[in-house]
Formats: structure tokens, C-alpha cells, sequence
């Protein structure tokens, strides 16, 4: 940790960034840059424990109890916009494009399945809701290229800012030049209300007459846009609403929703003191948690920047054998700032992310099946718990032991031990272990059926 005083740091930062400003971007990005670095070292990053309440009954509800939406209602569909968050690249699965080109099932990647929906959905109510994708620096310029070599000219595009990691004994930016864009990095997706402003999105939206954004993850298939909620924003004057569901064991380390001050607050993992991480863990204490899916009044933006602030995520990586920080914020941080905010309780079909390998092969299995308006429809009461070990750790390893995915529609779990690859057909029924103790890779012929057992190579 740097022994320099903070108004030193401040100082040697400036300089820093003065050198690396040669766009207006540049300049913006560095001044966002620099506001994130002031909450960094004169912020304390955890709540007051005893500050908090749970949320109170009158800014929830179910997403059932609203009303559906009236096709007849043209200002709804004239008003709303989507947009899906494009900054990441699929390296914690091995792919080093951006993550929405994976392929999920069917030959659809996440980017089809996005256009697809919501060329659906357009065609389904005779409208013309536009889509945007917000890129990072890393994804704009191949996002782009593979929407032109896909002939689709009607998703539009704007980028994010563009931060410098700093280093962690130093907390400073990485100067090496040798680095390239391994020095920066994209602040995560509480960045958007910058950037809607700073590309000029945010006005021009405004001019067409668009009032409410609907943002989600582009690997989440179920964020689908749902026009009720549309129309109860817009019938309720609502300024944010964030989409929550019912917390597993599977999510304990996802943000919720808490009250302080009679302001809704998004508490995540990095705000909670230590001798209360068990507490949030808890899905006793805490039965809820954000999906990423919000929704956002276009006018209370305009009114609210350049004011809008979010907590502080300090993610720690190793990058190039060194240590470093970025900086970081999340859309769901910034409902504290947002008068007139909701929580909507929504069902576990809006949350089906993808973020290891097993959840890619539990997606493109029987367990779901592809429906006209290109959602996934689960086809058994739960999904399986699954771990597929080392040898499927990237998406490479997978296609070359599974090229065909077990039928897990009757699972309910599985686990795979050592290089175990699969053929054709084979079914996982109940509870699955498959363990090869050898130094040799074991082949599971076609069409075999593992129930209930441990099976030991």
C-alpha cells in the first residue's frame, strides 16, 4: 500500500491522467476516473450495520399482481428503450472475444438471442423499440464489426469509459507502455449514466421522446422487455425500478435491497463489514436479490447528473504478475439516488445468467427448449447442481469432451471427476458422480444412462 499522503496521490494522479488526455473522452473518462478515486481513499466502503431496515411493503410488489400490459397502449411502446450491457470478454470461460459472441444453443449466441428477442417483440406489437448495446473499449470496435457482417443495421452502439488500473502497492496507474490495454479497464456498468451523457445518447433519446431504458446483462436470456413493467413505471411516475428475485444458495453473494434513511439502497458484498458477512450470506435474512435487470426514467437521469453516485467496488486482479485495483460501480448501487424507486419481486425465468461452463451446458441441455420468441423454457421443476471440474474449465475443454451435452432433464446433480468426455445420449438421472482416477481420459459410450450412482474409473 502506497506511503504517499492522499494529497500527494492526488497530485501524482493528475499528472498521470494529463499525459494519457488527448480526446474530449479522454478528458471525461479521466475525470470520472478521478471522482472514483477520491470515494476510494476518503470513503469508508461499509455501511453502519445497525443503520439498515428491510424495504417496506409499499415500494414492492409482485410482478404478478401488476397490471398486464394493454396492446392498445402505443405511448408505452413509443417511450421505452433497451439497452444490454456488451463490455465483457468471455475469459473466465477462455474466450477472448466479447462473451455475447459465445454460443449458447441452437447457434444462437447471446447477441442473436438479444436481436432475435427483441426483433420478436417489435414485429409481435407492430413497433419500434430501439435496442443499444453499451460496449467497453475491449467489445465496440468487434461488436460493430460482427453487426456488420451479420447485415444488421437497426442495434445501435455507444461506449463506456475508460479507466486506468492502478497498482496496488502504489495506487497509482500502471505507466508501462508495454502494458497496452492491459493498463485500463472498463468501470463497470454504474458507468452507464456517464456515458449515456457523455456520447450524447441521453439527449438524443430525450428529443425522440423515449422516457424509460430497460438494462440488463446481454448473457442473461431471460431480461427479455417486458412491457408491464413499462407501463406501471410510466402509470406510476416511478423514477428506477430493479428487478429482484428470490435468493438460493446459489446467489448468496448477489446484491439486495435494504432501506436506510428511508432511501432504497443496494447492498452488495464489498459494503458489508467482515463480522457481518454470514448475515448477508443468509437466506433467512436477506430472501432477495438483484437480477440486473433495470428499468430507468430517462428525465430523472437528465435531472439527476452529473449527481448520480454509487458505492465504490474495489476489484482486486492479478494483471501481467501484478497486483492491481479497479475501480468500480454497478447500475443496481445507484437506486440510492433515485427518489421515486422500486423493487419488483419478478420469477427465476428473468434470471438465467451464464457464468461458468456448467451453466453454459446446463442452458444448450433438455432441461430447456427454445420457444417461438427465442426464451428458454425449463422443462423440469429445478435445475440440477452441477460441477464438471478442471478438465471443463474453458469452453475449448468442453467442446472437446462434449460435443454433444448429457440429457440432464431428470438430474438432480452431477459431478464430474478427472477427464471424463461424453457421447451421444447419455442420460444423468437423480444424483450423478463420474470419477476417473486414471491418468487416461475415460469415454462414455452413446446412449448410456447413469441413475442414482457414483461411478468410479
Amino acid at each position: 500500500m502506497s506511503t504517499l499522503e492522499h494529497s500527494e496521490l492526488y497530485v501524482k494522479l493528475q499528472d498521470i491522467l494529463n499525459k494519457n488526455s488527448k480526446t474530449d473522452k479522454d478528458k471525461n473518462d479521466g475525470s470520472i476516473f478521478t471522482s472514483l478515486y477520491h470515494q476510494f481513499l476518503d470513503e469508508d466502503a461499509h455501511i453502519d450495520w445497525n443503520s439498515w431496515r428491510h424495504i417496506p411493503p409499499e415500494v414492492q410488489c409482485n410482478l404478478s399482481d401488476i397490471p398486464v400490459f394493454d396492446t392498445s397502449r402505443r405511448d408505452v411502446l413509443d417511450k421505452v428503450v433497451v439497452i444490454k450491457l456488451n463490455g465483457g470478454l468471455g475469459t473466465t470461460m477462455g474466450c477472448n472475444e466479447a462473451k455475447s459472441f459465445i454460443v449458447l444453443r441452437d447457434n444462437l449466441s447471446f447477441l442473436d438471442f438479444s436481436i432475435e428477442q427483441h426483433k420478436h417483440l417489435n414485429t409481435k406489437h407492430n413497433a419500434n423499440i430501439p435496442m443499444y448495446l453499451m460496449n467497453s473499449f475491449y467489445t465496440e470496435n468487434m461488436t460493430i464489426e460482427k453487426l456488420k457482417a451479420k447485415n444488421i443495421d437497426d442495434v445501435l452502439t455507444f461506449e463506456q469509459s475508460k479507466c486506468p488500473r492502478i497498482l496496488k502497492d502504489t495506487l497509482l496507474p500502471v505507466e508501462n507502455a508495454e502494458w497496452g490495454d492491459d493498463a485500463w479497464y472498463p468501470p463497470g456498468h454504474g458507468n452507464i449514466y456517464d456515458s449515456l451523457v457523455n456520447t450524447g445518447t441521453l439527449d438524443r433519446l430525450l428529443a425522440q421522446g423515449k422516457e424509460v431504458i430497460f438494462v440488463s446483462n446481454i448473457d442473461n436470456t431471460g431480461a427479455t422487455l417486458d412491457l408491464s413493467i413499462a407501463q406501471f413505471m410510466l402509470d406510476h411516475d416511478l423514477d428506477y425500478v430493479m428487478e429482484c428475485t428470490e435468493k438460493t444458495q446459489n446467489d448468496i453473494k448477489g446484491g439486495t435491497l435494504i432501506e436506510i434513511n428511508k432511501q432504497l439502497m443496494h447492498l452488495e458484498m464489498p459494503q458489508v463489514p467482515k463480522d457481518h458477512l454470514d448475515d448477508f450470506c443468509s437466506t433467512k435474512v436477506f430472501k432477495i436479490f438483484n437480477t440486473n435487470n433495470i428499468w430507468v426514467n430517462l428525465k430523472a437521469i437528465k435531472r439527476q447528473m452529473p449527481g448520480i453516485k454509487s458505492e465504490i467496488i474495489v476489484n482486486h486482479k492479478t494483471v501481467r504478475e501484478e497486483n492491481v485495483i479497479q475501480l468500480e460501480t454497478s447500475i443496481g448501487g445507484s437506486i440510492k439516488n433515485f427518489k421515486k424507486a422500486y423493487c419488483m419481486h419478478v420469477p427465476r425465468n428473468r434470471f438465467r445468467p451464464v457464468k461458468r461452463v456448467e451453466d453454459l451446458v446446463i442452458m444448450s441441455s433438455n432441461l430447456f427448449s427454445l420457444t417461438d420468441d427465442f426464451t428458454l423454457e425449463l422443462n423440469a421443476l429445478e435445475v440440477p447442481a452441477i460441477d464438471l471440474g478442471s478438465f471443463y474449465s474453458k469452453i475449448q475443454l468442453k467442446d472437446e469432451r462434449m460435443s454433444h451435452v448429457p440429457l440432464l432433464k431428470n438430474a438432480k446433480s452431477f459431478k464430474v471427476i478427472g477427464d471424463v468426455a461424453f457421447g451421444e445420449n447419455v442420460e444423468i438421472r437423480g444424483d450423478v458422480i463420474i470419477q476417473n482416477n486414471g491418468p487416461n481420459q475415460v469415454k462414455i459410450a452413446d446412449g448410456t444412462i447413469f441413475e442414482n450412482e457414483t461411478k468410479i474409473f
